[in-house]
C-alpha cells in the first residue's frame, strides 16, 4: 500500500481513541486511527460503563471538574451519535445509587453540599427511601448516596458508535495493525513524521497516542517514560429475570449494572499486580457471593458470561494523562484514564481537538494532567 497522509493519526480505537477520532473528523480534520487489535478490545472491553461523575465523592478539584465536564458532554454526545447513525443507543439514565455502611453519611456532608451548591443533584436517601426507589436489596444499611443525572452505558456499544460515525465523517481506520517504529526529527524539539506498521506508512501532522496500556512501550520508542500499571478487573453477566433493577447499584467496588433486558453485569474486581490477565473462579466466586449477599434474589440466576482485563493506572501521578508529550511539538498524550475512560472520553475528545487545533485549551488546568516526570528524548 502506497503512503498515506492525514492531518491525524490516532494510535489506539478503544473509546478515548474513537472519540477522539470523531470529534477530530467532525472538526474538519482528516483522521486515521489505527490500532493492534480489534476496536475496544483493550480496557475498554473489559469496562462497566458506569460513569461516576456528580457521586465522585470527592467534594472538588481538577479530576471532579474533569468528570463533571465529561458528564455534561455526554447526553449531547448520545444525541449527535444517535441523529448521525439514526439509531438509538442504549443508555441508563436511572441513575446511580451508592449503599453505605455505618458512619459514612458523614463524609459525604462535604460532597453533597459542594454538589448541590453547583446545580447538581445529590441526595442522602433513608433505608425506607432506598427500599423504595430499588427493591430487593438487604436492609441492613444505613442508606445511600443517589445521583439521578449520574449515566451507565455499553462500553463497546459507544465505541462502535463513535467508529461508525467517525467513518461517516470521513475518518479511516486500520485494525490488527500494531505500531512498529516512528520516524522523527533528528534534533529537539521533536517532530513525529512517519508512524509505521506491518502494512502501513502513515504520514500526519499531528500523532495522537490513545493506547492505554500500550502507550507505554510506543513512548519507550520516542525516548519517553509514560508510566502506567496494569490493574485488573473481573466482572460476570447473570440473567435474573425476575428481579427489576432500575439505577446502577454500587456496594463499595462492587456494582450491579442492569442492561435492559433481564440481565446485568456483576462486578468489578481491582486487582493490583495480579499473575495472570485471565479470568479466575477465586475472584469471580467472590464477585458472585457479595453479589447474592447484597440482593438475595441474584441466587436464582443463571450465569452467561464472564470476563477480565486490565486498565492502565498511571503510576506516580493522576489519571488521566493528557497534553503534548514533553520535548515533542506534534505528538499528544490521551491515555492512562484508569477506570474513567468512558466517563472521561467526551472531555478528552474535547481537550484533544483544543489542542491540534489551537495549541491550548480552556476546558482544565492542563498542567494537572500532564506528563509529570520529564525525561529527554533520546535519539531514535
Amino acid at each position: 500500500m502506497p503512503p498515506l497522509n492525514c492531518d491525524v493519526v490516532v494510535i489506539g480505537c478503544g473509546v478515548v481513541g474513537c472519540a477522539i477520532a470523531y470529534e477530530l473528523a467532525v472538526a474538519g480534520l482528516s483522521v486515521i486511527g489505527i490500532d493492534a487489535g480489534d476496536p475496544a478490545a483493550g480496557s475498554t472491553g473489559a469496562a462497566l460503563g458506569v460513569l461516576v461523575g456528580i457521586s465522585s465523592q470527592q467534594p472538588s478539584g481538577d479530576v471532579v471538574n474533569l468528570r463533571l465536564k465529561s458528564l455534561e458532554r455526554f447526553d449531547p454526545l448520545i444525541a449527535r451519535l444517535e441523529a448521525d447513525l439514526g439509531r438509538s443507543l442504549p443508555v441508563n439514565r436511572r441513575g446511580l445509587l451508592q449503599l453505605l455502611k455505618e458512619g459514612e453519611a458523614e463524609t459525604w456532608q462535604a460532597t453533597l453540599l459542594a454538589r448541590q451548591a453547583a446545580g447538581y443533584p445529590l441526595h442522602l436517601l433513608s433505608p425506607s427511601e432506598v427500599g423504595s426507589l430499588q427493591p430487593g436489596l438487604r436492609t441492613d444499611r444505613v442508606g445511600a448516596i443517589f445521583s439521578p443525572q449520574d449515566r451507565q452505558i455499553q462500553p463497546k456499544l459507544l465505541t462502535q458508535a463513535l467508529f461508525e460515525a467517525a467513518q461517516r465523517q470521513g475518518a479511516r481506520f486500520f485494525f490488527h495493525q500494531p505500531v512498529q517504529r516512528f520516524k522523527r526529527s533528528p534534533d529537539p524539539p521533536f517532530r513525529v513524521h512517519v508512524v509505521y506498521t506491518p502494512d502501513l506508512t502513515l504520514s500526519a501532522g499531528q500523532v495522537v497516542l490513545a493506547a492505554g496500556l500500550g502507550s507505554s512501550p510506543l513512548a519507550d520508542e520516542l525516548g519517553l517514560r509514560v508510566p502506567l500499571q496494569a490493574v485488573k478487573g473481573q466482572a460476570l453477566r447473570i440473567k435474573a429475570p425476575n428481579l427489576l433493577l432500575g439505577p446502577v447499584i454500587t456496594d463499595e467496588d462492587l456494582h450491579l449494572v442492569p442492561l435492559g433486558d433481564g440481565s446485568l453485569w456483576v462486578g468489578a474486581t481491582v486487582e493490583f499486580h495480579a499473575p495472570q490477565p485471565q479470568p479466575t473462579l477465586l475472584a469471580l466466586q467472590d464477585v458472585l457471593a457479595r453479589a447474592i449477599a447484597l440482593c438475595p434474589a441474584l441466587a436464582e440466576a443463571t450465569l452467561m458470561e464472564h470476563w477480565a482485563g486490565q486498565r492502565p493506572r498511571p503510576a506516580g501521578q493522576r489519571a488521566p494523562i493528557l497534553g503534548f508529550a514533553p520535548g515533542y511539538t506534534n505528538l499528544c498524550l490521551a491515555t492512562g484514564h484508569y477506570r474513567n475512560g468512558v466517563l472521561l472520553a467526551p472531555i478528552t475528545a474535547a481537550i484533544t481537538r483544543d489542542l491540534l487545533l489551537k495549541g491550548e485549551t480552556e476546558l482544565c488546568d492542563l498542567e494537572q494532567f500532564t506528563l509529570r516526570k520529564r525525561e529527554e528524548a533520546s535519539p531514535l
